[in-house]
């Protein structure tokens, strides 16, 4: 009977600690209030580059917003971030947004990017998060020049399609063994004075999506003979 009389007790302990909880929780909720939120980012639209990316933010209407804070985590499970104001010189008025342009020199390939607006009050929106991709070395490594083609009389080149290239960056040797400057080409070219047997180099350079912000060239120059 003691030991039935001993669990009553534990139990009624238990109903009374939860009990005062449950106070103190409804007493801080009076105190501060329901939680308010910022108006939150409707859409996060991202731009890759070289070692850097670009973020496009759409907020959502709020009349009180002040900025938006960009985060990301990097090594060893930390975060880094960035503040953007929601000022004119972060607009861009043929995109409709507001946008920053984030340096990532140690980061390359996936990148979960976070957002989260703050208003004039301090009060914080709900998170908004969007995939990217920064391109690197180890990216760029990867890239293949396209193979160049000459004219009959050796004297006009073309170079071989490949899917994502825009140019071509060509320099080559002249009759009195000099290199000319380097130039982009982006269709034929004629070749004045070349050596014959001498060397043509050229980097091809890649637009991967039409919606990044950087050109890639090739880390290596191709070089071919020339007739």
């Amino acid at each position: 009977m003691n030991r039935k009389y001993a669990y009553i007790a534990v139990l009624i302990a238990i109903l009374y600690t939860g009990c005062e909880n449950a106070n103190d929780l409804l007493n801080q909720h009076l105190e501060k209030g329901p939680i308010t939120y910022a108006g939150k980012i409707d859409e996060l639209k991202m731009q890759s580059g070289y070692k850097r990316l670009r973020v496009n933010i759409y907020p959502a209407e709020d009349v009180n917003r002040s900025h938006c804070i960009l985060s990301w985590q990097v090594t060893g499970g930390e975060r880094d971030s960035v503040t953007v104001e929601y000022t004119e010189g972060n607009y861009d008025a043929d995109s409709g947004c507001y946008y920053a342009v984030i340096p990532l020199p140690s980061i390359e390939g996936n990148l979960l990017i976070r957002a989260q607006n703050v208003d004039a009050f301090g009060n914080r929106s709900l998170v908004t998060s969007e995939g990217a991709f920064v391109y690197g070395d180890t990216y760029l490594s990867t890239l293949v020049n396209a193979s160049v083609n000459f004219s009959a009389g050796g004297t006009e080149i073309t170079f071989e399609r490949k899917i994502g290239a825009v140019g071509n960056l060509v320099s080559y040797e002249q009759a009195d063994g000099q290199f000319t400057e380097e130039t982009e080409v982006t269709g034929s070219y004629v070749l004045v004075n070349a050596k014959s047997g001498g060397i043509l180099r050229s980097k091809t350079r890649y637009l991967v999506s039409e919606t990044d912000i950087d050109t890639l060239t090739t880390d290596h120059y191709l070089e071919t003979v020339i007739p």
